[in-house]
């Protein structure tokens, strides 16, 4: 009997246990739950067996510190059941998703701000544009990781064809596929409507380094890609860590088949930063932005950063945040006519990849906050009218453009404008005024007519 007894207290402990088990697990399936959606092809129908991937993760607010790709449920993925619904299961609830929709004869798909704590996703794919093409007119391969494992749910955005000697940028949709996703196998193919001799990507996928590069046509290509490096630091105001700031890279080349940028995470509550997966061997623009130093009016001065090689980590130390600058201004016509209505005024960094905007007033005026001491422009177009040479600040050899180098806070910035056609590139000075980049930023100064 005894031992019958210790036998059932043993039973009755591991059904406890069990049961205890069962329900730890129930709270945690409950704190993370899943996405879940329905699919639909070109036609409107449920389309079944398509691939549905997780591409990147945010916070509901503001920016995260890590890198978007870089969220442990990234790379998740499933499969659309006969009705065309999925379910990517148990994800953190305190983010948003930016999901991927792959599937034979139709076009890949971003679904944004897939919100596991709210509604079921629901997308309507649109048709292949251009359906099945010779073997000659694709493109195709296979992307790796480090260590030789197929990388799904990679991106691979065409930025430029090279056909016949001639390379276009831009507007090339027409004639290839702008986008290919990898598959479950890391596999992709690009189709065109003619035979191209190659093109130039961007790629990017979970947890690995962005990279460019170009793709020759009719040939099959393998990949690999690789971890990047690390760019840490921590900001400071007067020796206090600044929390939930933004620090952007971007790259210091420009020429379009180097340039990259995106690189973008938050302070967290020291005030430290870090940016993962870095691509390598490459020089870098670091930056706080305007928009989100408006509050503090402050900026970081332009750091210049050199990623090194692969499995690197770069640490800046503290990086002391300095005063920024307001500019205050007004657009004025040289005829006193009325602005148009909802005119725009564009203010951009020349190193950084910042930019502002906003509505001129009626009477011309505009104010921009929080920007740093360094080479700015302001971009502003009204048909019609042409910038005047009045201007010292004119950019010759772009139209529309003011630009300098910002040494203070300006409070009666003048821009001039006058009717006319656009100036032809060979007009103006000829003694490196023509773009003056690196003079201090000057305001135009207008005549005062005596009155009569």
């Amino acid at each position: 009997m005894k031992i019958l007894k210790r036998h059932l207290d043993q039973k009755s402990l591991i059904a406890l246990l069990l049961t205890l088990l069962a329900l730890v697990t129930g709270v945690r399936a409950a704190e993370r739950p899943p996405i879940v959606g329905v699919i639909r092809g070109a036609d409107g129908q449920p389309l079944p067996d398509a691939r549905v991937f997780i591409y990147t993760g945010k916070p509901r607010l503001g920016v995260g510190v890590t890198c978007p790709s870089c969220y442990p449920d990234c790379g998740k993925r499933a499969r659309t059941g006969p009705e065309g619904e999925f379910q990517i299961p148990s994800v953190d609830p305190e983010l948003t998703y930016r999901l991927i929709v792959l599937a034979k004869g139709h076009r890949p798909m971003f679904i944004t701000n897939a919100d596991p704590t709210g509604d079921s996703v629901k997308a309507k794919l649109r048709a292949a544009k251009f359906g099945e093409v010779p073997l000659e007119n694709q493109i195709y391969g296979k992307i790796i990781d480090p260590s030789g494992r197929p990388v799904s749910g990679a991106t691979l955005e065409v930025d430029g064809v090279k056909t016949g000697g001639s390379t276009r940028y831009g507007g090339v949709s027409q004639s290839i596929d702008s986008m290919a996703v990898s598959d479950d196998n890391g596999e992709f193919v690009f189709n065109a409507v003619n035979p191209v001799d190659s093109v130039t990507v961007t790629i990017e996928g979970p947890r690995v380094a962005k990279r460019r590069m170009w793709l020759d046509g009719g040939k099959a290509h393998l990949i690999r890609m690789n971890a990047g490096t690390t760019v840490t630091g921590r900001l400071l105001n007067e020796g206090r860590p600044v929390p939930n700031a933004v620090v952007a890279m971007v790259t210091q080349e420009r020429e379009s088949s180097v340039f990259m940028r995106g690189f973008e995470v938050a302070t967290d509550g020291d005030g430290r930063f870090s940016l993962q997966v870095v691509p390598s061997e490459n020089r870098y623009f670091l930056y706080t932005k305007m928009s989100d130093m408006r509050k503090l009016a402050l900026s970081l001065p332009l750091q210049t950063v050199s990623s090194g090689a692969v499995g690197n980590k770069v640490e800046l130390g503290d990086l002391a945040l300095k005063p920024a600058y307001t500019v205050r201004g007004r657009v004025v016509l040289d005829d006193g006519e009325p602005l148009p209505p909802k005119t725009r005024i564009h203010i951009g960094r020349d190193n950084a990849w910042d930019y502002g905007d906003m509505t001129l007033k009626e009477d011309g005026s505009f104010e921009f906050a929080a920007v740093p001491a360094e080479t700015i422009s302001f971009n502003i177009r009204i048909p019609g009218y042409r910038i005047s040479a009045k201007n010292p600040s004119k950019d010759w050899l772009n139209e529309g453009r003011i630009v300098g180098r910002l040494e203070r806070s300006i409070d009666d910035f003048v821009i001039h404008l006058e009717f006319g056609e656009p100036f032809d590139r060979k007009d103006g000075p000829f003694n490196g005024e023509r773009q003056p980049t690196g003079k201090p930023l000057r305001g135009a100064v207008l005549e005062v007519k005596a009155a009569k």
